[in-house]
């Protein structure tokens, strides 16, 4: 009975695991914050002057999370990621240009780069015994292309879960500085990321790092409130900050104050919650390991590093190129398609595990009732 498209959109027969929304309550102290802000006639205009209190927020949370200390000069505020995205991709590439993607990806990455008129290459990931890792060979191939202007990231990599180490992000901004690309980093999983892993902000490893990053990224998908609209686009470097900001204000337009509320209650108050929300879905990845090999042994699944999003290949099945229209008209299970995610994605499904032990339970067995 929740409200939103997960539970929505297919009906109430249909066991949903798709869409990126968990099944958790949000945090007692965002809503707090966001009713007190209501009941004190707080829905007017504000947070113009500053110092405005999100950014200051996402100053501080940047700091004491990952130790990557940034001015809030260099910090816009956005709709959504996939806005800050858009507007990137529309100021700093030349349209026509190609833009290098990690797949299979987040869906959106392709309609955006299609969208503002440029092309995107493929560099796959790999496989490996530990999950997944970059294709370094083949990234230094494509993004050698003189039509190449940009790297865009995942990270951590929805749906496979992938967290790139320090190493690997020095590796990337080696080939960016060399091809002259800009990096963009999609960081909105970042506090998903489970032990022994580590996020490691993009623009953070050093000063060259910085001079070629945008990062995007917001507190939404952590405390589950997507429905708040808030997101930021951060660069402290000379080239891209200055033509970021160029934008006429509202082309965004005003950002949604209950948004802002939400996320400085979220990161000034929220640690202990994400560290409970971050041991549960560490519990579900596990249990789906154990649910897949007592009814779908077939399928082949790497628990992620990150996120609450599993990649689960199910060739092995036999059910073609879409198994995830045969989870829901057999077993009434709506999971996403791999085929979204790009080619690799053929024979693919990604589920969503960020709900109840009992509702995991429930799902893994109606998609085995449909093979």
């Amino acid at each position: 009975n929740r409200p939103g498209i997960k539970w929505e959109r297919h009906g109430n027969d249909v066991l949903s695991a798709w869409v990126a929304d968990m099944d958790v309550e949000v945090p007692d102290f965002i809503k707090e914050a966001v009713i007190e802000r209501i009941e004190v006639g707080g829905l007017g205009y504000g947070f113009y002057d500053e110092p405005i209190p999100v950014l200051e927020a996402f100053k501080s949370r940047m700091d004491t999370a990952f130790g990557w200390n940034v001015d809030t000069e260099d910090v816009m505020r956005v709709h959504d990621v996939i806005q800050g995205l858009e507007w990137v991709l529309h100021t700093l590439t030349p349209p026509g240009s190609e833009i290098v993607v990690q797949t299979p990806v987040y869906p959106p990455f392709y309609s955006s780069v299609e969208g503002t008129g440029r092309g995107w290459v493929a560099n796959p990931l790999l496989e490996n015994e530990d999950g997944w890792a970059l294709d370094f060979d083949h990234l230094d191939e494509v993004a050698a292309r003189d039509n190449v202007s940009a790297l865009l990231l995942c990270h951590p990599h929805n749906p496979c879960g992938y967290v790139m180490t320090a190493a690997d992000l020095a590796q990337i901004i080696e080939i960016a500085e060399r091809n002259n690309l800009l990096v963009i980093s999609d960081e909105i999983h970042c506090d998903l990321v489970y032990s022994p892993h580590r996020h490691v902000p993009t623009a953070s490893i050093s000063e060259l790092a910085a001079q070629r990053t945008v990062t995007l990224t917001a507190a939404t998908k952590t405390f589950n409130m997507a429905g708040l609209r808030m997101a930021f686009i951060h660069s402290s470097s000379r080239q891209y900050s200055p033509q970021l900001k160029e934008i006429r204000p509202r082309m965004i337009g005003g950002i949604n104050g209950l948004g802002q509320v939400a996320t400085v209650a979220g990161w000034e108050e929220g640690d202990a919650w994400i560290a409970d929300l971050v041991e549960g879905l560490d519990h579900n990845r596990h249990l789906l390991a154990e649910l897949l090999r007592e009814h779908l042994p077939q399928i082949r699944y790497r628990p992620p590093q990150a996120t609450y999003l599993s990649w689960l290949d199910c060739r092995e099945l036999g059910l073609g190129d879409d198994p995830a229209e045969i989870f829901m008209s057999r077993g009434k299970v709506a999971l996403n398609s791999g085929l979204d995610f790009g080619i690799e994605g053929t024979g693919y499904v990604r589920l969503n595990f960020a709900t109840s032990p009992e509702m995991l339970t429930m799902i893994v067995e109606r998609m085995a009732s449909a093979v």
